[in-house]
């Protein structure tokens, strides 16, 4: 049996994944406002320094909750540096999961996973975790670097597709592939 090495973006890395560079391509904003609406609550898996967490928490304009993923406390840190004082910090929820679980149990309306499924060993088993805890008429998210083959992007989206999820809007981010799901 070959042994796989997860592939987990490194934690010198996070500094670039937040830099006024980067945001050029995904403006954070941009690709966020027309899914996030107020009172919802939204889920960032592989949040990394909470580039787009962050974003999502300004949007929710005090409303709603953000639950940041990663399992790399280094980058939970970085996020817990950047908000702590302020108003968007008792938006945020911070949450350290493991390479086999998110050990996440709580409903959601919003699922991000921007650039880290790729890095998944077992795609299955993490939409089988995560797919279920989408509320009726809730929104998924899904960026992966242009990088990702055509065929591997559309076998992610047929997992998706079997949890009761809809093609919802084709997204137009340089770089990269993506789409938003809808659960019906």
């Amino acid at each position: 049996m070959e042994n796989k090495k997860r592939l987990v973006c490194p934690m010198g890395v996070a500094g670039l994944l937040d830099s006024k560079f980067r945001k050029i391509f995904h403006n954070p904003n941009k690709i966020l406002k027309p899914f996030i609406t107020k009172n919802i609550t939204a889920l960032d898996i592989g949040c990394g320094p909470g580039v787009f967490s962050i974003e999502i928490a300004k949007l929710l304009e005090g409303t709603g909750k953000v639950i940041c993923v990663d399992m790399q406390e280094g980058m939970l840190e970085i996020i817990k540096n950047k908000i702590s004082g302020t108003l968007i910090e008792k938006t945020i929820t911070l949450h350290k999961c493991t390479q086999e679980s998110m050990c996440i149990n709580e409903n959601v309306d919003f699922v991000l996973m921007f650039y880290m499924v790729h890095e998944v060993l077992n795609k299955e088993n993490l939409f089988k975790e995560v797919l279920p805890l989408v509320n009726k008429n809730g929104l998924l998210m899904i960026v992966e670097p242009g990088l990702i083959s055509r065929k591997e992007f559309n076998g992610i989206m047929d997992i998706i597709k079997q949890y009761g999820f809809i093609e919802y809007k084709k997204l137009k981010i340089m770089f990269s592939k993506g789409m938003v799901f809808k659960k019906v």
